[in-house]
């Protein structure tokens, strides 16, 4: 006899069905949950992306993105439950969401310092909104979105597709976003999706040339653009007849708009300087996930062949280092050399080994910049009427602002806040929809260049404009150019500000 074969038990299709289905729920809650539990929180907007491993999404601050970031996070995180209690009391309440890099590293395009300094501005202003009367009536109040869009904003794409989702929700709807990190390209794209729906922008370091609202509607910025700084160091070399011979290094390495377009701009003023005189190239380390080391020995053995007395450098602070090393040690160390920089903010004058190679070099480093670190130290040209009442706030909410506020950072998310606040209110106190209908983006994006004559912000870096003609950028903004080390006298340059049309 064969063997005995054990009875068959027959189990329904439907049970099947139902069993693999159970298994498919399990295995996706697991999917979910995994990258979202290693951010801290199954049920918040954020979660691991990238091969770094980074913590990305939204927050109203409760999750930490760094150590450092703890003790404003919890000021944010406490304004903003502070707001949703008032909303429900029957208070109105809107949404700003500060769009940047939130988990950055020493080779960002923003440090974490300037990044700290970006959260501290912003939240000043938030609290400024929500408190007094800075920007008039103090409705409709002000929750803080905090999004992550990576180091390199690499992630930007489920962070904005939140943020757009944010826009209709009520009732506490999101009706503009400020930051939206540097000049790169995932920068334009970002702002290309919010503009495509219809979300106003204003950015706060962002200065590529047309980075603007004539490339992305909506778009609107704080920071003087690309042709604005050159236009103010142009002014220096004027002043300045010693100067005679320039060369320029820039970095070769794309995407990179910033560098791309400032390029452009000391290609456009300072020709006359140039001439005969080939462009240095370098590799900068920035935006390249694996950057070869930047080499600017070349380009410094050229600089004394060509015996030119200004360097016009097209390239990131993170990177100005390199060249200030491989420059001061050049074998015509003996002539004087003037390096021409442009960005928001660095902060240059503390750093004690560059300001001990640019004397060992015969360097130095003239800085276009979006406001001077001497701003509220007293006598400094061009302190806007606005910075007292932003220090005033730092000083109450965040502390101390001794050597704080040399960055740039903090004050320049401050005024992007301000900014957005100010056309949301400008917005809402023209009637809004009309009627009980609901504020929407949209029309707070048409309030941005109503944000002139009457209606300036009162920033911390000036009384700014904003008008169709200058496509977003800001008019009335003083840019300030300043040398490291200073030269203990009053500057020979006009102070350049920029125009209102």
């Amino acid at each position: 006899m064969g063997l005995i074969q054990p009875p068959v038990r027959r189990i329904s299709v439907r049970k099947l069905i139902a069993a693999a289905a159970v298994v498919l729920l399990a295995a996706g809650a697991v999917l979910y949950a995994v990258p979202h539990l290693r951010c801290g929180n199954i049920w918040a907007d954020i979660r691991v992306l990238g091969d770094d491993g980074e913590c990305v999404g939204t927050t109203d601050g409760s999750h930490v993105f760094d150590p450092d970031f703890t003790d404003i996070q919890a000021r944010i995180a406490a304004e903003n439950e502070r707001v949703a209690g008032e909303v429900e009391g029957g208070a109105d309440a809107v949404r700003v969401a500060l769009l940047t890099q939130l988990t950055p590293t020493q080779e960002s395009a923003m440090s974490p310092d300037q990044v700290l300094s970006s959260l501290e501005g912003a939240y000043v202003a938030q609290w400024r909104a929500n408190h007094s009367r800075a920007i008039g009536d103090r409705t409709p109040l002000v929750q803080l979105v905090l999004a992550n869009e990576g180091s390199r904003q690499e992630h930007w794409e489920p962070v904005v597709d939140r943020l757009v989702e944010m826009a209709s929700e009520e009732p506490v709807p999101l009706l503009a976003v400020v930051g939206l990190g540097v000049s790169v390209q995932s920068t334009s794209d970002a702002a290309g999706r919010l503009s495509d729906n219809g979300i106003p922008m204003v950015s706060a370091v962002a200065s590529a040339d047309g980075l603007n609202d004539s490339a992305r509607r909506g778009l609107v910025r704080v920071s003087p653009s690309n042709t604005d700084f050159v236009t103010a160091l142009r002014g220096y070399t004027e002043a300045h007849d010693e100067l005679e011979t320039g060369i320029l290094v820039y970095d070769q390495n794309a995407p990179d708009l910033f560098v791309s377009t400032l390029t452009d701009a000391f290609e456009a003023q300072m020709a006359d300087f140039t001439q005969g005189i080939p462009p240095q190239p370098f590799s900068g380390t920035a935006l390249d996930e694996s950057p070869t080391p930047t080499l600017f020995a070349s380009a410094a053995q050229n600089i004394c062949q060509t015996e030119a007395d200004m360097v016009f450098y097209a390239g990131r602070g993170v990177d100005l280092a390199g060249l200030v090393e491989a420059l001061h040690t050049r074998s015509c160390v003996r002539e004087p050399l003037t390096v021409f920089f442009a960005e928001t903010g660095l902060s240059l004058r503390e750093d004690e080994q560059m300001r001990g190679q640019l004397a060992e070099g015969n360097l130095t480093i003239v800085h276009a910049a979006a406001s001077d670190p001497d701003w509220g130290a007293g006598g400094a040209r061009g302190e806007p009427d606005g910075l007292a009442g932003f220090t005033e706030a730092y000083t109450e909410n965040v502390g101390d602002t001794t050597g704080r506020l040399t960055n740039g950072y903090a004050m320049a998310h401050h005024d992007a806040v301000m900014t957005a606040v100010q056309a949301i209110r400008l917005y809402s106190r023209e009637g809004g929809e009309g009627g009980d209908d609901p504020l929407r983006a949209e029309g707070a994006r048409g309030a941005l260049f109503r944000l002139n004559a009457g209606n300036v912000v009162r920033g911390a870096t000036g009384d700014l404009s904003f008008s169709a003609t200058r496509d977003g950028d800001p008019g009335g903004k003083p840019v300030p150019v300043f040398e490291i080390p200073g030269p203990g006298e009053a500057p020979a340059h006009d102070l350049y500000i920029t125009p209102a049309e």
